[in-house]
């Protein structure tokens, strides 16, 4: 799961500040997975970020393993 949310965590750098993704990472680290996952959700959304298709296929892979509830990322506005 790890490897997995630090490649999710690499495809979102261009999209998040240095802040945000060091949010993220500490969570990462303590190995607080689903807490990782929710805050990038809440990034993209509450900062009004988009999100590439990419970006948001990995979102929904490590969200259905870790069991977050899909309306995280189906709120999500995905890049055109």
């Amino acid at each position: 799961m790890r490897e997995e949310l630090l490649k999710l965590l690499e495809l979102c750098k261009q999209s998040f500040t240095a802040d945000e993704t060091e949010e993220v990472m500490e969570f990462i680290e303590v190995n607080e997975n689903k807490l990782a996952l929710e805050t990038i959700c809440a990034i993209f959304y509450e900062e009004g970020k988009t999100v590439t298709s990419t970006q948001l296929d990995a979102i929904k892979e490590i969200g259905k393993k870790t069991t977050i509830s899909p309306t995280k990322w189906e709120r999500l506005q995905v890049e055109k």
